[in-house]
């Protein structure tokens, strides 16, 4: 599965064109649906991927990330993300309520974060950052499939495998 956040021409990393989505082969997974993700839908119709959610950002913006985006950026509501799943081969996964880095909270604090409005089974850990105790949370979540960008491996026989998988931007 191959890392996105928006679709645009802006020259940043957290940026993609549609030409860049559209010669994609991999499944995508999209972090945080940005409301240009909806307005270019249409280049979805033979994909596959996830909807990794922020549940306190539904429908409203990344001002909380500006010091690491080139600017403000509204989300998608649930009703966008639910209708394009509803079209497209795509599966909404979790990716915390308040997007904060999980290995500096409590137990609690992780459980909290991870613990989606209802069951899903696919997770986005945010920053891409993960330990030991994100990993058993994330488990005691429900979760069966977990991803990265920042740490992670591609060799299945590795212990906790489907919590630790490495994916990379497009």
């Amino acid at each position: 599965m191959r890392l996105l956040h928006n679709i645009g021409d802006t020259n940043h990393s957290n940026y993609n064109t549609r030409e860049q989505v559209l010669n994609c082969s991999e499944p995508l997974g999209f972090d945080g649906i940005y409301l240009n993700v909806y307005e270019n839908q249409d280049i979805l119709k033979d994909k596959t991927g996830v909807f990794f959610v922020m549940g306190n950002f539904m429908g409203g913006d990344n001002s909380f990330d500006l010091d690491y985006v080139p600017k403000l950026e509204k989300y998608c509501t649930w009703e966008q993300v639910e209708e394009m799943c509803s079209n497209y081969n795509f599966k909404i996964g979790w990716h915390t309520w308040n997007h904060p880095d999980l290995t500096k909270l409590s137990e609690e604090e992780i459980m909290k974060e991870v613990t989606p409005p209802y069951p899903m089974d696919l997770f986005a850990y945010p920053y891409g950052n993960y330990n030991d105790l994100v990993i058993k949370c994330v488990k005691k979540a429900g979760f069966n499939f977990a991803w990265s960008v920042t740490q992670g491996s591609n060799d299945i026989n590795e212990i906790d495998y489907n919590y630790k998988i490495y994916r990379n931007y497009i």
